[in-house]
């Protein structure tokens, strides 16, 4: 009786988890930088579902869809100093996150930066 009562309480406590965000909806991406303060960012963005961007935490964003549609070029502005945050709408949140290559970075004075792999875009629900 007692593994009875245990396992009914396993199978409950399973039952009312939730697996993550699901359906459509926004993930957040951060730039994630090694020190440099980043003025702006060119990214490549892969991924299927993705439907449009927009700025997050004072970033201002500005994209194209490119001929294959999974991909888009994205330009992200920031305000000042800080990692540079942006909306991903998507189709639906449950799927994998896009793949993020960094293309280009300048600093908060407009001076090139050269892009390593210590440049990496991390998303968030």
């Amino acid at each position: 009786m007692r593994r009875s009562a245990i396992a009914l309480v396993l199978l409950v406590f399973a039952g009312g988890c939730d697996s993550g965000p699901d359906g459509p909806g926004d993930i957040t991406g951060a730039l994630k930088t090694p020190g440099a303060s980043v003025g702006a960012a060119v990214l490549e963005v892969v991924g299927g579902g993705v439907q449009g961007f927009s700025g997050a935490g004072g970033t201002k964003v500005f994209w194209a869809q490119q001929n294959d549609p999974t991909i888009h070029r994205v330009v992200v502005v920031g305000s000042g100093g800080g990692d540079l945050q942006f909306q991903v709408s998507v189709e639906d949140r449950s799927k994998r996150a896009p793949r993020v290559t960094v293309i280009n970075l300048v600093d908060t004075g407009n001076r090139s930066i050269p892009v390593s792999q210590e440049y990496k875009v991390k998303f968030s629900y």
